[in-house]
């Protein structure tokens, strides 16, 4: 004795396929031809007319995700400019910058970016202040690099 277990769908293409035999051997072509255009109806909406609109209500999800969040620019490389030049730079990426701190112990030419944060290419919202840092040979007399 045999002992089979068969899953609900097996037992349904079972039952579909004996009907469309049935149809045929009886020569119901008419019935035939109708139960084989509803099943392949119902096949096309299931197989790709419902994951179509599923991945356009998806798309349009992600389009209105990316929408609402801030503008973002990258932040360019300012290391090496001086400040006045660096300045220029960062106001048309739509920044701001800001002196973080002077260093004194290196060789560069007064005002000159010598690090900064965040780093060279970046994405940050507008409006961000890029920090940075600037050499000065001048000691205690610090040379005022900006206007501010």
């Amino acid at each position: 004795m045999r002992i089979t277990i068969t899953s609900k769908g097996e037992l349904t293409m079972r039952f579909i396929l004996g009907v469309l035999w049935g149809y045929y051997i009886r020569g119901r072509k008419r019935l035939l031809i109708i139960t084989l255009t509803i099943f392949t109806v119902f096949m096309l909406l299931w197989c790709v007319v419902i994951p179509a609109i599923a991945l356009s209500i998806l798309g349009l999800d992600v389009m209105r995700e990316r929408a609402s969040r801030p503008l973002q620019t990258s932040v360019p490389s300012l290391v090496g400019l001086n400040y006045e030049n660096a300045e220029t730079k960062v106001q048309e990426s739509n920044l701001n910058i800001r002196i973080l701190a002077h260093r004194y112990d290196l060789p560069n030419e007064p005002c000159t970016i010598i690090f900064q944060t965040p780093q060279a290419g970046e994405r940050v919202g507008y409006g961000t202040f890029v920090g940075v840092v600037i050499s000065n040979r001048e000691g205690n007399k610090a040379k005022q690099c900006s206007s501010h």
